[in-house]
Order: C-alpha cells, then sequence, then structure tokens
C-alpha cells in the first residue's frame, strides 16, 4: 500500500488468524485520523464534532497543548488538545490486539531527504512536472466540476494550469479574493485566467466580517487557524454550491515544496553536496542575489547555521532559545504571559513532531519543508468555519508522489540564478503567462484585511478575550492584550496574526467547555460491555 498506492485514505485491516486489527493512515493525506480509547475498545474518527456527539466519555483538556499553541504557535504531534484522543501520524499504523496497541511507521519523509537523489537542476524540474501533474490529474479525476482558489501566486496558478490540462478535462471557474492597496494581486489572477481560458469571478474580503462567529465555530481536535478561514471558507462552500461544483482545489503547500523563502540551510546543503568547490560558490552567489545580503554576509551564516545544527538537530529547538533570551524583555512577540512561557519551556521537547527530531541535520535547508507537509496534514480535516454538507477541499500539492519527490531535491537547486522556486519555474515555464512566471512582488494574502476587521471589531476583541478562560489562567499578558487593541496603536502583521490566534483558542476552549456541558457521558469508561 505505501509503495504502489497513494491517495486520502484510512485503511483498516483485519487479521482474523491472530485476532489483531491494523488502522493505518495513508502518507501525506489530509484526511485526519483520531484514535480514542473506551475500555478495552479503540474508537477511530475524522470529526470531533461526530465522535462528541456520540457521548461515550467524557473529554478534558490538555493544557500543555494550549500553553505551547498560545507561547509556540502551531505545535502538532501525536497529542492533541483533548487528553483521551490520539492523533494517528501520516504513515503510522494503530496495530491493535486484545493485549493493547502499539504503533509503527510505515513511510517517513526523513528517509527521503537523506537520499537528495535529484541532485541535477534539470532531472529536478522534470520530475517536479510529472508529479504535478500526475497529481492533480488523479484528484481531479472524480470531478466534472470545480472551483479553483486562484491568488494569481505561482503555486496556484500551477495548479490551475494542470487542471486545464488534465485529460478528462474538468469545467474549471476561479475565484480570486483581494484587498484594495498594494496587496491587490488581482493581474495576475487575470492574466492566467486569460492563457488557460477560465472564467475568473473576483470577490473583495469582507472588511465587515464580524469576528462573533468565532462563538459557534465547529470543534476540532486543537486550536489551530487559518486567519483568513473565516471570511474565505465560508463564502467558498456558498459559491461552489451556487456553481455546482463538488470540489475546491488549492495550491496550499506550494510554497514548502517548490522552496519559497529559502533558509541559510540550503547553503549548508550545498557543502555537503559539493564540497568548498566552484558548485558551492555558485549557490552562495544565487543565495546572495535572492536575499539581496553580500557573499560575505552569506557565508557567514553558513557558519553560524553548521553550528547551529551541531548544538541541536532538531527542527523547532530554537523556540526555547529565543524565550529564554528574550524573557523579561519587551521584544517577547505575542500576547503570552510570562508565566506561560516559563511553563512552556517545561515542557520541552514532547510536543515536538517526530518527523522534526533530526531533521535539520539530515535535510538543513528544507526546514520549510517539512513544517508545511506537518502542518496540511495535521491541524484540522473538518473545518471550524465551513459547513458540514460544503464541497470536498482538495489540495493536489499534499500528494505522496509530490512530496516524495520533493525531498529529493536538494534544497539549494530552488535557488538557481537568484530565483526563488527556480525549479518549479524552470518546470512550467512554458505553460504560465510571463509576469506570473517572473513574478517578483510579495504576496498581497490577508494582512490589511486582517488589521481592518480587527479595528472594526475591537469592542468585541476586548471583551472576548479580557474576560475569557486564557486571561483567567494566567496564559495571556492582560496588559498586553490591552494596549494591542488601543484604537489608535499602529498593529503589526505578527501581533493581527497574534490576535487571530488567540482569539480561537479562546473561542475552541469555551466551545469545549459547552460540548461537555451539554453531553454528558452515555457509558462509563468501566462498562463498555454496554455497547
Amino acid at each position: 500500500m505505501v509503495s504502489d498506492y497513494w491517495g486520502y485514505y484510512v485503511a483498516a485491516l483485519h487479521y482474523a488468524e491472530n485476532a489483531e486489527t491494523v488502522v493505518f493512515r495513508s502518507p501525506m493525506s489530509p484526511l485526519a485520523c483520531y484514535q480514542a480509547k473506551l475500555g478495552t475498545f479503540n474508537i477511530f474518527f475524522s470529526c470531533l464534532q461526530d465522535y462528541i456527539a456520540l457521548k461515550l466519555t467524557p473529554l478534558s483538556i490538555n493544557w500543555d497543548s494550549i500553553v505551547a499553541q498560545v507561547v509556540g504557535g502551531d505545535y502538532l504531534s501525536q497529542e492533541t488538545a483533548i487528553n483521551e484522543i490520539r492523533h494517528l501520524e501520516c504513515g503510522e499504523a494503530a496495530e491493535c490486539s486484545p493485549v493493547g496497541c502499539r504503533y509503527h511507521v510505515y513511510w517517513d519523509p526523513r528517509h527521503f531527504a537523506q537520499e537528495r537523489s535529484l541532485n541535477r537542476f534539470q532531472d529536478a524540474a522534470s520530475a517536479i512536472r510529472r508529479s504535478v501533474d500526475d497529481s492533480v490529474n488523479a484528484l481531479s479525476s472524480g470531478y466534472d466540476n470545480v472551483l479553483m482558489n486562484l491568488s494569481g501566486g505561482l503555486d496556484s496558478s500551477i495548479v490551475l494550469g494542470a487542471l486545464q490540462r488534465s485529460p478528462h478535462r474538468p469545467t474549471v471557474t476561479a475565484v480570486t479574493y483581494y484587498s484594495k492597496g498594494p496587496g491587490d494581486e488581482r493581474r495576475y489572477a487575470r492574466s492566467m485566467a486569460r492563457s488557460v481560458d477560465c472564467r475568473l469571478i473576483e470577490h473583495s474580503r469582507n472588511e465587515d466580517l464580524s469576528l462573533e462567529l468565532f462563538r459557534a465555530c465547529n470543534l476540532t481536535v486543537r486550536p489551530v487557524l487559518n486567519i483568513s478561514a473565516p471570511d474565505v471558507e465560508v463564502r467558498n462552500g456558498r459559491l461552489a454550491q451556487d456553481l455546482s461544483a463538488a470540489a475546491i482545489f488549492n495550491g496550499e503547500l506550494g510554497d514548502n515544496i517548490f522552496g519559497s523563502a529559502p533558509s541559510p540551510g540550503v547553503l549548508v546543503d550545498s557543502v555537503r553536496q559539493n564540497g568548498y568547490g566552484r558548485e558551492f560558490l555558485h549557490d552562495v552567489m544565487d543565495y546572495a542575489l535572492l536575499t539581496r545580503q553580500s557573499v560575505w554576509r552569506a557565508l557567514a551564516l553558513v557558519r553560524q547555521e553548521s553550528a547551529d545544527i551541531d548544538d541541536n538537530a532538531n527542527l523547532g529547538a530554537r523556540r526555547s532559545r529565543r524565550f529564554r533570551s528574550c524573557q523579561d524583555s519587551e521584544q517577547v512577540l505575542g500576547f503570552a504571559s510570562s508565566a506561560a512561557e516559563e511553563q512552556y519551556l517545561h515542557i520541552g521537547d514532547r510536543l515536538l513532531h517526530p518527523w522534526m527530531r533530526g531533521a535539520r541535520n539530515l535535510a538543513p535547508g528544507s526546514g520549510r519543508l517539512f513544517f508545511g507537509l506537518i502542518v496540511a496534514t495535521s491541524p484540522m480535516y473538518h473545518s471550524p468555519f465551513a459547513d458540514n454538507n460544503a464541497p470536498t477541499l482538495i489540495s493536489p500539492l499534499v500528494s505522496q508522489l509530490l512530496a516524495e519527490v520533493s525531498l529529493r531535491i536538494p534544497s539549494y537547486l530552488h535557488c538557481k540564478d537568484g530565483e526563488d522556486r527556480a525549479v518549479a519555474r524552470s518546470a512550467f515555464a512554458d505553460v504560465l503567462p510571463t509576469d506570473v512566471l517572473h513574478r517578483r512582488t510579495g504576496k498581497g494574502g490577508p494582512d490589511l484585511w486582517a488589521r481592518t476587521v480587527v479595528d472594526n471589531n475591537a469592542v468585541f476583541l476586548r471583551e472576548f478575550l479580557l474576560d475569557g478562560i486564557l486571561v483567567q489562567r494566567g496564559l495571556l499578558d492582560r496588559v498586553k492584550v490591552e494596549n494591542a487593541l488601543a484604537n489608535r496603536l499602529v498593529k503589526s502583521t505578527a501581533m493581527i496574526s497574534d490576535i487571530f490566534v488567540k482569539l480561537y483558542i479562546e473561542a475552541w476552549l469555551r466551545r469545549f467547555g459547552e460540548s461537555q456541558v451539554r453531553s454528558p457521558p452515555l457509558i462509563s469508561p468501566s462498562d463498555p460491555q454496554e455497547l
């Protein structure tokens, strides 16, 4: 199954001869699989609200997980924010027998990163082109009519082009959401839509969005949120239904798969592969040109990054050192209290995702790729805002086929000639409009929209956050939150994002509490025979 098939599935395999059942989550699948235990029973599911509706057992909050997310961001591992629920990772199997469960990993991305076998630029470009086209073809083959979320960036444009080249030629309608000002990407979306003769619908982001909708958000196993979800996810679902589109496609994970925003680790990757020769110097010059710094500065970063990897080969470990060095300083980013930061440091690496362990040493320049793979497959299968009957959301760049190819490509190839995502640009140079292919401006994104929405909802945010559970438990710094929501304070992009993150965590905690009050257990864990 691992080597000959790929897709979004959870397989349950029963072996009668030894009374064992293996539940296996496919590699690189956004289809989640969670596990809960009830006496001798093991229950597997993908939607928390379905499980809560069964009213089987009481559930409790994993406060260490909540603290890690309040302080450190998206902490994703087998642990969830609910003590009684475990997350089955991609490529992992739960092997259950009468004596209990044991876990085995059948697919690990670190294995492919260690190979680095696609080390010639043209070979890498050809492999990327084939795997993208094959992934889009396979995942769209069951749909005659789809909606494509088109930002105008390279990633979503590549997916739209592949959809239009698919042998079965589904009917594709593209939609772009824009904010007025420097973040307006519509001209790129229009250019791409024209090049493939696709209808494009343009919608402005809803600046009048009421954040009170967080009060009624769906429950997921952990409060991780894309900040544009409250606006775009809901409207996309309604638009797809109006168009009779059975699926919504996007370019999720493209930045990570194609090597956007490279770190100094790419140069460590280069020196390990090529030594200190001519090729390494070319890579240093390409990286310096891309990041707009001197060659000498780039060389210094190689030395610094190498020492840092020797100090700790785990991805994500630098967060702990950052908070140690910034304690009692106004430089600490976010609204977490000093007590929460201290508690976070004592958690250590317990919540570190297994793929992160040793990954900086195996693939120094691929940290963003590893983190992207985890985020795209971990946080939520059941959206906190989308309707249960919304069309299927498909991210074709999240595929085992494409992930295995990307992990084999040395990260320094993505910086060739001072361009980021150089392999992908070369792979699709013949099918993308010139302005999209060579776009150098930054992403538009939801930043301006988010700032306006926060300002418009300042009264609600003050009431909801300052009187909330996070402040009551001492996890949020009340003064920091009050200052951030002051009317005339100029808010940074990071601050705005953090407000959305804390808002969702607070809403999640309240919704979880309501679910346990309204849904008392029907069966005691000590009496599973009543099932």
